[in-house]
């Protein structure tokens, strides 16, 4: 009888690990992250789908005709910085999350 637990050298696992998460860049959940403008709380963005980014939000205000922002990432934050106009860009994003 073959014992698993002895140390004779001829102890094989027969499970392998491996890492597929970090290797090979396969979203396996959703990611949400809660979306500021100016510290105030607008809205959540969940990036569902592999072609999903932050940077849509960013694409979306450029067509609507804003592009004097800035955007950075705090963990799940999405940190929009504009230096006016910022109830218009609230509501332009208040439209944004509500269509998707």
């Amino acid at each position: 009888m073959l014992d698993r637990n002895s140390t004779n050298g001829n102890n094989m696992n027969p499970f392998v690990v491996t890492d597929f998460d970090a290797s090979a860049g396969v979203k396996l959940n959703e990611d949400t992250y809660e979306v500021f403008v100016n510290g105030s709380f607008v809205g959540r963005k969940t990036l569902k789908n592999q072609g999903e980014d932050l940077s849509d939000i960013d694409d979306f205000l450029r067509n609507q005709g804003f592009s004097d922002f800035t955007t950075s990432v705090d963990g799940d934050h999405y940190m929009i910085e504009v230096s006016n106009q910022e109830d218009n860009f609230s509501d332009a994003l208040s439209v944004y999350f509500n269509n998707r």
